[in-house]
């Protein structure tokens, strides 16, 4: 038990850091980690997919706080984009954790790693100029694609910061803006989809040690070592360019999404 609780803690340490660095929840790091280490644990090979996908939002709540909180400090988070993509992303968590329910484990372990490799070639494409004018859609419009993010997110567990970053800077959102509003944006997400899977696997007969499709002992060192690790990551993204970063990042999805694939 003390090797796997060193090990959640340096996810949460890795999740922390990548919360504040990039602006997503820290579940592209987290999930393939729980993924290889409930194997290697022996944990219900059925519902795997779905204990590491609800361990890894609930975790996530408390590091996505705070960096939004680091973010705000540091005047990061455009509060009037807020407003509109909430009521979606808090449906669309709904809704993909509904879904996620009825999809087989092996399905979205397969799912998560084509979704991780197809994000890991992006890191490595080039990028377009940025604009200084902001070219928001109107509120609906705002609604639908944080609806759609909403519901991608909780299928996969990913906390939609990987995917509302990209959105929000082609509407031309500075890019150090983008990721504070989508941290904000990714506690959300995440602490809506928790709640879904929480409920939806309390009648799943699991471990006396889980909560639904919450496996206790992870969620409280990786909660912990996140929640600490998270403002430091948030601090490089206001003081460091992240290029290379970002090129170590989509190397490491690269590997975990074929990781994902062949195990």
């Amino acid at each position: 038990m003390i090797i796997q609780l060193l090990l959640f803690s340096f996810v949460g340490i890795a999740a922390g850091i990548s919360s504040g660095l990039l602006g997503i929840s820290g579940g592209l790091i987290t999930i393939p980690c729980l993924a290889f280490i409930f194997t290697y644990m022996g944990l219900f090979p059925s519902d795997l997919m779905h204990i590491a996908i609800g361990t890894s939002l609930a975790a996530m709540v408390f590091n996505t706080l705070s960096a939004s909180i680091s973010h705000h400090k540091r005047k990061g988070v455009l509060f009037h984009i807020i407003k509109p993509m909430s009521l979606g992303i808090i449906l669309g968590a709904i809704l993909g954790s509904v879904i996620a329910k009825f999809l087989p484990s092996k399905f979205l372990q397969y799912m998560f790693g084509v979704f991780e490799i197809l994000l890991g070639v992006r890191y490595f494409l080039p990028k377009g100029k940025e604009s200084k004018h902001e070219n928001l859609p109107s509120s609906t419009i705002l609604s639908l694609i944080s609806t759609g993010i909403g519901t991608i997110s909780t299928i996969l567990g990913i906390g939609g910061g990987i995917i509302n970053v990209p959105v929000l800077t082609h509407y031309n959102i500075n890019i150090k803006k983008a990721v504070g509003t989508s941290s904000v944006l990714s506690f959300i997400v995440s602490l809506i989809g928790a709640v879904s899977y929480l409920i939806l696997g309390m009648h799943t007969p699991l471990a006396a040690d889980m909560v639904g499709y919450l496996y206790i002992p992870a969620f409280i060192a990786i909660s912990l070592f996140s929640f600490i690790s998270a403002p430091f990551g948030a601090y490089l993204s206001h003081q460091l360019s992240t290029k290379v970063l970002k090129k170590v990042f989509g190397t490491l999805l690269l590997i975990a999404g074929v990781m994902m694939l062949v195990k």
